[in-house]
């Protein structure tokens, strides 16, 4: 019997896309972002575990094998951009932390000695541009928090020999100053990290797209190239081929309460 592939159209979260939809065993082999991508990623593992059990079988259709040999290239690739996606930020954010400690711990100080400078001397608007807490650094913005910290270290350098009584030396600006320097190249490399973990997820999603078009519209159909001399590994790959949402777990629903007896 000759099968054929249909399209059925489906509506996710108020967007429509067509999928395949095979006759025999109601699989949709279409995707969509929203899917988790776990869930696919299982059920392509065990297809390829069953290819490498059949593979005198797979071997044996060159039709068949091309598309196999695809479908295994491209998963090896899905795992690649995965493991990208991990290691991007690796080490990144955590850099972006120390050197912020780092930084606030030289700033505290050199902006309290210019503060208490300025209200002795009655410079209000010393006083404003050096009115720092941690509270606050810890809670602006990255970039304002650099702004403000080169600001310090500028207002600190004009006033080295003011801030000599409260012990600030000129050598704990210029330090000041390498540290926002620091501060500012770890934003940078944290921003980088993070537009390279989304090309990885893009570059993924993609894989997925193709993973699915391979399965859809070349391996499900050249199944049944194989379907009357190898019933048991034609009924094995389309039982694999569900996808089957492992990350959620139901509970079971409580069983109603028996029906109060009316007191006579």
């Amino acid at each position: 019997m000759q099968t054929s592939l249909r399209f059925k159209k489906k509506s996710v979260k108020g967007h429509e896309f067509l999928y395949h939809y095979h006759p025999y065993t109601n699989i949709s082999c279409g995707g969509y972002k929203n899917k988790q991508h776990e869930n696919k990623l299982t059920m392509y593992e065990g297809v390829w575990t069953l290819f490498g059990k059949n593979a005198e079988i797979v071997n044996s259709v060159p039709m068949l094998k091309s598309s196999v040999d695809e479908f295994g290239t491209t998963l090896a690739a899905i795992h690649q951009k995965s493991s990208e996606v991990t290691t991007a930020t690796t080490g990144k954010v955590a850099m972006k932390y120390q050197a912020e400690d780092d930084m606030i711990a030289l700033l505290l100080p050199i902006a309290s000695g210019l503060f208490v400078y300025a209200k002795k001397k009655g410079n209000a608007e010393l006083m404003e541009k050096a009115r720092v807490s941690e509270y606050v650094l810890r809670r602006i913005r990255d970039t304002e928090l650099a702004s403000r910290a080169e600001t310090i270290a500028a207002l600190a350098e004009e006033n080295t020999a003011n801030l000599i009584p409260a012990k600030i030396t000129s050598d704990m600006i210029a330090d000041l100053k390498i540290h926002v320097d620091a501060y500012r190249n770890a934003l940078g490399v944290r921003e980088r990290s993070v537009a390279e973990r989304k090309g990885a997820r893009i570059t993924m999603q993609d894989h997925f797209y193709k993973m699915d078009e391979i399965l859809g519209e070349e391996i499900d159909p050249a199944m049944e190239l194989i379907r009357a001399s190898n019933t048991q590994f034609y009924n094995e790959y389309f039982a694999l081929r569900v996808v089957k949402d492992t990350g959620v777990r139901h509970r079971p629903e409580p069983e109603p309460a028996p029906a109060a007896t009316p007191v006579k």
